[in-house]
C-alpha cells in the first residue's frame, strides 16, 4: 500500500510540473544587416525552443524558463550560398553548431490592450562566446495553451568575437550591427 501511494504521489507531482511545459509551435526569425553595397537578410529555417510558462484561464502569468537553440547551418540568406558560407565561417559553425539563448530573469509581466510586455534577460551564445542580453518582448495569447512572443534585438558581431565578413577581395564589407527579428509561438505540451 505504501509503495502504491508513493507511485501515485510521484505521478501527481510529475503531472503538476509537466503542465507548464511548452515547446515551439511556429516561428519566424530573421537576421538583418547592411554592407557597403547592399542591405542583406537571412532567415533561420530551424528554431528549437522549450519553456516553462504559466497560463491561468489562457492568460499569460509567468515565464519561468525558456531556452532557444538555432542550428547555425539552418540560417539561409536571400543572397545565396556564397553569403551562407560566409555566414557559417563567421559564426564558426564547424566548432559551434548552434546559437543558444537561455533565460535568466524576467521583469513582471505587464498586461496591455493587445497582450503583454516584458523584459527578458538571458545568456546568448554565438560563435562560442556568451554575453548577457536584454530583450523587450511582446506576448499575445493565441488560444488554448498557446502564446506568441515577438520582438527584435540589435547586436554587434564584434561583441561576440565575430569579424564582420567581407567578399569580392575585401571590396564588400558587412556592417558590424545586425538586427534579429523574431516571432515564436509556444504551445503547451
Amino acid at each position: 500500500m505504501k509503495g502504491s501511494l508513493i507511485i501515485v504521489l510521484f505521478f501527481a507531482v510529475a503531472q503538476a510540473f509537466g503542465q507548464n511545459a511548452f515547446s515551439i509551435g511556429a516561428y519566424k526569425m530573421t537576421i538583418k544587416g547592411t554592407s557597403n553595397l547592399h542591405d542583406w537578410e537571412s532567415t533561420a529555417k530551424e528554431v528549437r525552443a522549450k519553456g516553462d510558462i504559466s497560463l491561468q484561464q489562457d492568460k499569460f502569468t509567468v515565464l519561468n524558463a525558456l531556452s532557444v537553440e538555432i542550428p547555425v547551418k539552418s540560417i539561409k540568406s536571400t543572397k545565396g550560398s556564397i553569403m551562407d558560407n560566409k555566414t557559417y565561417d563567421a559564426l564558426k559553425a564547424d566548432a559551434h553548431a548552434n546559437i543558444t539563448f537561455k533565460l535568466e530573469n524576467v521583469t513582471p509581466i505587464k498586461v496591455q490592450m493587445d497582450g503583454y510586455s516584458l523584459t527578458a534577460t538571458g545568456n546568448l551564445t554565438v560563435a562560442g562566446k556568451t554575453r548577457q542580453v536584454e530583450l523587450s518582448v511582446k506576448g499575445k495569447s493565441e488560444g488554448i495553451g498557446s502564446i506568441t512572443f515577438t520582438g527584435s534585438k540589435k547586436l554587434k558581431m564584434t561583441d561576440f568575437g565575430i569579424k564582420p565578413p567581407t567578399a569580392l577581395m575585401g571590396t564588400m564589407k558587412v556592417g558590424d550591427e545586425i538586427e534579429v527579428v523574431f516571432s515564436v509561438t509556444m504551445k503547451k505540451n
